[in-house]
Order: structure tokens, then C-alpha cells, then sequence
């Protein structure tokens, strides 16, 4: 068997799949905006700023560029001005040109085109490229028989778990002050097709690096690429996550959803959920919507399902219908299924159905990301989750950056967690996007080996959370992002990152 290493929490997108208006609460906007109460501009408020925070990069290097010309055009003000003093127009180029030699402008700058350069790499290239930079120099043009070192430990194969997000909304008011009030609602299906197009992709070629003139291409068609022999030959396994938000889609839809998606998943042992999974990646590509006929088998090509609270998903709807007390089965009955259909019952039944065939969850637990207001409250583990597993106590689930939070004192996210981990057998977190200084690691060695938290070194996954972890940590690559986790030492890497994770994913 050969050794793996899990990074149980990746984003493999581009900038055509987040919908950023979604980031001013485009129906808050339609409603409020004109004529909206004291609180509802306050809330607008908010919004604008979350786009900002997302924003923040691009933003400053924006700043910095009006700064820099406005600068420009007031020394060519001064020089007319001062025609008789040239010398100024020295003066200020020097110290124009110190500001823009400071440490920390030259890092930011790096940053955002580092960002840029990687986002702006075609999909479909994405997993060949991250595979050509991990591999060791000498073996960059070989298929096989090379490890990956990460601390003192040599690994023979990378799993990935892409978490697809589902960006989408539904029923925005209509408002003639907006222009382009229809544009498309970012459907979930174009970032699953893409995705799906990638992962194919990278099985069915190599990557070609022309160096001389530092072009990529990809090679020719590898014989038999479908065989998982042949998969087994490349440096990542890769196991994607769907993503669902419940708002937008009816009980009926979601009960479609999953019996086409993971219909197989029947909480079988872990070795046969993972060769069956195995067996369908890349196997399928884009072709998303030519599928008229229902003849394409979608089974099998997600190993769990992504959540995103921040974005508006309500993990437990408060609901007064005694509807929430009805018993919901797998069985399709559209008239049935519209009768019981409430925001509750469609999480009710996501839960039952995973419950019942040990598919695990990811749900976004920080509170930044991509947030379109003010859901802290349904993000934060303590409150609605915590109902939801008063529920269903056997749920597989993971709360992704450990609850990560910037404007509080008190770790209460990271806490919860620790406690809910501890008090039911499927809780999980990862640390994605937190990981990338020596002291995050210290502080979570402390925790791994603090005797009142003794079985939480079980239940921790390692996560990178790359490549959105470009734009927000002080790594530059994924293979820097792998070696600071390496270089931490951590006691029970070995369960972060092997052990853990497997027993999440399959069981």
C-alpha cells in the first residue's frame, strides 16, 4: 500500500465561478437601498465592507497605483511650478522611489501578482502544475517512482479534496434601478463541470514545460489513462467535495441530488469505497448540461458534501410548522416531497441520508471567507451546529480552519469544536488556512498534548485551503505552505495527515 498524504480541504476554481455581488447581498440591495431603515443601511454597510475585506489585495494595489500617479502628476506640477529649481524634481523622484522600495509594499505587490499568475492558469492545468512544482528537480519528467518528502517523512502519494462552493441564489427581486439584475446565478454545475474537466484532464496527459521559452503544454493522450493502474502512476489522488446550499433547491431537488450523486454510499468498509471511488475519477468531464437523457452515471465522482454558512446556508432553520416532525424518506414523490418541503426538512434529510451512508460533511467554520453578511451565528459550532448534533449525533462532519476567528479574544469557535469533538465520534476540524507560521503550530502542539483534550490528536486533518491561502497567509506556493507543515514537527503529524483524514473520507 502505498503512503499517502491527505489534504483533506483545496479550492481548485478561477474568478469567472464566485459571484462577487453576492458579496453586497444583491437582494438585501434591491430591497433597501432606496428608502431602507436605519438598521437595514447598517447591515448594507457591513456587506459593502465584506466585499472589501475580500477584496483587500487587489484594493491596496489599486491604491497604490492612484497614489503613485497622483504623485506623478504633482511632480510634473512642481517641475512647471519650479522650473528654475530641477533639482526638486530630483529630490522627489528619490523619495518617491524609497516608498516604493519599502519591505513590506514590495511583499504585498508580490503577493497579489503571485495570486494573479496562479488564478490565471487555465483550470483544467491547474492539478498538472501543482504536480510539476512538488516533484523533486531531477524528476520532473518522470511518470512514476519518485516520493514527495514533507518533514522527515517520504510520501508516495498527495490525496486532494477539491471543495466545490455553491455560490448560487435564487428569486432576487425585480428593480428597474438595476441595469443587469439577470445575470446568471453562478449554478453550481459550471464549477462541477469544470472541476470534473480538470481532474480528467490531469489523468489523461502530462504536463510539457518548454523552459527555454517558459510555455507549458500538455502531452500526448496516456495509453489506458482510465485504468487505475495508470492513476495510480500519478502523484495525486484527487476526491471532490459537492457543494450544496439547501435555499436554493427544493425537498424534491435535494433528495434528486443526492441519490444521483451517492446513490453507491452505503457505509461500506473504507477499502471499497475507496477503489470505487477511485474508479470513476476522471472518468467524466464538462459535459455537465449535454446529458438530456440522463444517461451519464454522476455516481461516485463526489466522496462528500461542502457547506458554507458564511454565504447564508442556515445549518437547522427555525420553523413553527409541525412538519419538521414527519418521518422523510429516500422514496421520490414530487407531491408528497412539495407538501413536506420547508428549510428544515431539506436539511433534515441531507442529515438522515448522510447519516445512514457515512457521508461526511465540511462546513466552513472561520469567521472570514466568502461571507455575504452578518452569519456568524449560523457559522459558529456552539449554536446551530450544535443542534444539528444533538439530532443527528452519529453526522460525519468537519469544522473546516478550526474556527478560526480575527476579531475575537477568546478562541470560543475553536473551543466548541474541541468540546463537540469530543462528546460525538464523526466531529472533525481541519486547521486549513491557519497553518503556515511556527506559532499556529506551537500553540496547536499544546493543544495535541494537553491531557484535558487527550483524544483530540484524533479527530485534527490537516488542510491548506490553497490556493485561496495565496491571498491570506505568508506562504508564496503549495509546496511552502507542505513545508512549514513539515518543518513544525508536530507529535502526531502522522494523524493529522495520514491517519485522521483516511478514517474521515472513507471510514
Amino acid at each position: 500500500m502505498k503512503k499517502c498524504f491527505y489534504d483533506i480541504h483545496v479550492h481548485v476554481l478561477n474568478l469567472s465561478h464566485p459571484k462577487l455581488s453576492a458579496f453586497l447581498s444583491p437582494e438585501k440591495i434591491l430591497k433597501k437601498l432606496i428608502g431602507g431603515s436605519s438598521d437595514s443601511k447598517k447591515k448594507l454597510w457591513k456587506s459593502f465592507l465584506n466585499l472589501f475585506s475580500f477584496l483587500l489585495f487587489p484594493a491596496i494595489a489599486l491604491i497604490i497605483a492612484v497614489i503613485a500617479m497622483l504623485w506623478i502628476i504633482g511632480l510634473t506640477i512642481w517641475w512647471f511650478i519650479f522650473i528654475k529649481k530641477p533639482y526638486m524634481w530630483y529630490i522627489k523622484f528619490k523619495v518617491f522611489n524609497r516608498i516604493l522600495s519599502w519591505k513590506f509594499i514590495d511583499k504585498m505587490i508580490k503577493k497579489i501578482f503571485n495570486t494573479l499568475q496562479f488564478f490565471e492558469i487555465p483550470m483544467e492545468y491547474q492539478f498538472l502544475v501543482l504536480d510539476h512544482t512538488l516533484r523533486p528537480p531531477a524528476n520532473k519528467n518522470a511518470e512514476q517512482g519518485q516520493q514527495i518528502t514533507i518533514g522527515n517523512t517520504a510520501y508516495d502519494k498527495i490525496v486532494l479534496c477539491p471543495l466545490v462552493i455553491d455560490f448560487g441564489y435564487k428569486d432576487i427581486p425585480k428593480d428597474d434601478k438595476f441595469n443587469y439584475s439577470l445575470t446568471p446565478k453562478r449554478p453550481v454545475v459550471n464549477q462541477i463541470g469544470d472541476l470534473l474537466y480538470s481532474i480528467r484532464t490531469y489523468y489523461r496527459f502530462n504536463l510539457v514545460i518548454d523552459e527555454k521559452n517558459r510555455k507549458m503544454d500538455i502531452s500526448d493522450e496516456i495509453e489506458h489513462f482510465e485504468t487505475i493502474e495508470k492513476k495510480q502512476e500519478k502523484l495525486f489522488e484527487i476526491y471532490p467535495f459537492m457543494g450544496l446550499d439547501t435555499r436554493n433547491y427544493t425537498l424534491h431537488d435535494v433528495k434528486k441530488m443526492l441519490l444521483k450523486y451517492f446513490k453507491n454510499f452505503n457505509n461500506e468498509p473504507a477499502d471499497e469505497r475507496r477503489k470505487r471511488l477511485m474508479e470513476k475519477m476522471g472518468k467524466l468531464d464538462s459535459n455537465m448540461y449535454g446529458d438530456k437523457n440522463n444517461s451519464i452515471d454522476y455516481a461516485d465522482i463526489f466522496a462528500g458534501i461542502k457547506v458554507y454558512p458564511q454565504l447564508g446556508f442556515d445549518p437547522y432553520p427555525e420553523t413553527d410548522s409541525d412538519l419538521s416532525k414527519v418521518i422523510l424518506t429516500e422514496e421520490l414523490d414530487k407531491e408528497k416531497d412539495e407538501q413536506l418541503d420547508s428549510q428544515l426538512n431539506r436539511v433534515r434529510f441531507l442529515y438522515q441520508f448522510c447519516c445512514e451512508r457515512r457521508i461526511p460533511i465540511i462546513t466552513h467554520c472561520s469567521d472570514g471567507g466568502y461571507k455575504t453578511g452578518d452569519n456568524d451565528g449560523l457559522t459558529a459550532p456552539e449554536k446551530k451546529w450544535k443542534k444539528v448534533l444533538e439530532e443527528y449525533p452519529d453526522l460525519t462532519l468537519n469544522f473546516a480552519h478550526f474556527g478560526a476567528q480575527s476579531n475575537s479574544v477568546k478562541p470560543q469557535w475553536r473551543d466548541a469544536i474541541i468540546e463537540l469533538s469530543k462528546r460525538y465520534p464523526n466531529v472533525y476540524t481541519d486547521i486549513s488556512c491557519n497553518d503556515s507560521e511556527s506559532k499556529y503550530y506551537t500553540t496547536l502542539e499544546g493543544l495535541l498534548n494537553n491531557p484535558s483534550h487527550s483524544e483530540l490528536h484524533k479527530k485534527v486533518l490537516f488542510g491548506s485551503d490553497f490556493s485561496i491561502n495565496l491571498l491570506v497567509t505568508k506562504v508564496e506556493s503549495y509546496s511552502d505552505y507542505l513545508q512549514a507543515f513539515g518543518e513544525a514537527g508536530l507529535t502526531h503529524q502522522s494523524d493529522l495527515c495520514e491517519k485522521n483524514p483516511e478514517k474521515f473520507l472513507f471510514g
